[in-house]
């Protein structure tokens, strides 16, 4: 007999939970069969079931038609490389922390050199956990497809940092009040024997307990759920819930950025829904036809090769599946004429053509048409680095949302998770939290550009006005101005008494008279 729950072992949260869940459904219906044709070009082998209402099938989905060409795995790789390395290179910090709108420049004077020092320790632990394998998992194909999903948690309180990618089919999410994503769930067809390890530590009620223990071999839907709590003015706040199916069994508050343990991120997202649209949907039509002129072409070579032919059927019987190689066959003399091809195949250029179009439009698409040579004259070094600078900016608008909800609030969630074990301390001034934002160090080539006008201003003014220059400005705060826009670190300042006396010594070796035969010049502009 089933079992339902009373009155009293209600949630409060029940009711609230389920309804968001199903506006969160309703956000991914329209994308299904485009997100299901999406890994038919991409990962065929990969269950199909986008949406979380049953459990996966156990044996992979045999197409009907099968896949014709692989330039589908070939631009979905390209492009998660190309977006590792555009965003999130694994050998270098891709991010930092800058001052906030209200934080004044002598505050952050005061905590610079801390705040890099906290920025070196995230991304030694973000190189020393699992997150950049579990991105190359969470990234094939479905950063091409423009919605990912990853969760970051500490296993036990002494255990690292791990990552988790999220499935689409797992992942059901929705728009927030200001177009971000806020609802966010994790929905898990999991066996019973499993349960209670995914929801360690959560009191389960006794009724579904003994269902679960009764059943291991059975499956439950078992749910994890987050959503902001946008009363709270102060702090980010997430109302975070556990579920076995529409039942909750745990709930708390999460308190502080970072707080959030599962970040979804996109790649070209809309205003108008919770799902992104990625190169590989908006690339589906050239896919298709791909497909479709790389079976004609297979199909014309074949008939190229064993053309269809005509025969007396008086004469000998049995050749209609075809004639095989190195055999004799006998006719009726007289009829030998009869066995010819019926027509002649043209040349498959024009589809050859085709395919090697469709082609260069997906890999303009997924951002990954290199430079080419197009000429018999190579290009020029400048040539090539401005085309290969030219498509690289273009990631860079459908990127800049990707930047925000992915990379940032990775390098946010480690750095919640390391100030709450202690490895690095809250930034302070005069006991006060600063509040401090995520910075993209990719945007480095604008102020390299910074650099070049101050390079090019010294030329001129220090050529042109030469005492003047030197009496104007401080070279010592100049330089580590230019230093800290550069990002160099690695150089080291003397100390200011060494200074000093340094330029007390080379000071007589410079004046004129230390010259034998020299006699001293005015200097310019002094009568």
């Amino acid at each position: 007999k089933k079992k339902t729950p009373k009155d009293e072992d209600k949630h409060p949260l029940d009711a609230e939970a389920k309804d968001r869940l199903d506006e969160c459904r309703a956000q991914k219906t329209p994308f299904e069969l485009d997100m299901r044709e999406c890994y038919f070009f991409t990962a065929p082998l990969r269950s199909r079931q986008i949406n979380s209402l049953s459990a996966p099938a156990t044996t992979p989905l045999h197409d009907d038609g099968y896949l014709q060409t692989s330039v589908g795995y070939e631009v979905a790789q390209d492009f998660a490389t190309e977006v590792m390395n555009t965003f999130m290179p694994q050998a270098e910090n891709w991010c930092e922390r800058k001052a906030g709108m209200f934080v004044s420049e002598d505050a952050w004077k005061s905590v610079k050199d801390e705040v890099r020092k906290g920025d070196a320790t995230i991304f030694d632990a973000m190189r020393a956990s699992n997150l950049y394998p579990e991105l190359a998992k969470a990234f094939v194909p479905d950063i091409a497809i423009g919605t990912v999903g990853l969760m970051i948690e500490k296993t036990h309180a002494s255990g690292p940092i791990c990552a988790l990618a999220v499935p689409l089919r797992e992942m059901e999410i929705n728009l927030g009040p200001y177009g971000e994503i806020d609802d966010r769930f994790i929905v898990r067809h999991t066996k019973n024997r499993y349960v209670k390890t995914l929801l360690k530590g959560v009191d389960i009620p006794p009724d579904l307990l003994e269902l679960i223990e009764a059943n291991p071999h059975e499956r439950t839907e078992v749910r994890w759920a987050w959503w902001r709590i946008w009363d709270e003015i102060g702090d980010e706040t997430w109302q975070h819930v556990a579920m076995i199916k529409n039942r909750v069994v745990h709930d708390a508050r999460l308190v502080g950025e970072g707080s959030c343990p599962f970040t979804v991120m996109r790649f070209n997202p809309t205003a108008d829904w919770a799902y992104a649209l990625g190169p590989l949907i908006q690339g589906l039509p050239e896919l298709r036809q791909t497909d479709e002129f790389e079976g004609q072409l297979v199909q014309h070579i074949e008939m190229n090769l064993t053309p269809p032919v005509t025969y007396p059927d008086d004469s000998f019987a049995a050749v209609e599946q075809g004639f095989e190689a190195g055999m004799a066959y006998p006719i009726r003399p007289g009829s030998h004429e009869a066995v010819k091809p019926i027509y002649n195949p043209g040349p498959p250029d024009p589809g050859t053509y085709a395919v090697t179009d469709k082609k260069k439009t997906l890999r303009k698409l997924f951002f990954v048409d290199y430079p080419e040579q197009t000429g018999d004259t190579p290009p020029t070094l400048g040539q090539w680095l401005d085309e290969l600078a030219r498509a690289q900016r273009r990631i860079g608008t459908p990127g800049l949302p990707f930047w925000a909800e992915g990379p940032a609030k990775i390098f946010l969630r480690f750095k919640y998770l390391l100030e709450q074990a202690g490895a690095i301390k809250p930034v302070k001034v005069d006991g006060k939290s600063v509040s401090l934002r995520p910075y993209n160090p990719a945007q480095r080539a604008a102020e390299q550009q910074d650099v070049a006008m101050v390079v090019r201003a010294i030329q001129i003014l220090g050529q042109a006005f030469p005492e003047e220059w030197k009496a104007f400005i401080d070279g010592k705060e100049s330089m580590k101005l230019i230093l800290d826009k550069m990002r160099v670190t690695l150089l080291k300042f003397r100390d200011p008494a060494q200074v000093e006396a340094a330029i007390k010594q080379i000071t007589p070796l410079l004046s004129p008279r230390a010259v034998p035969g020299s006699s001293p010049q005015p200097a310019q502009g002094v009568q």
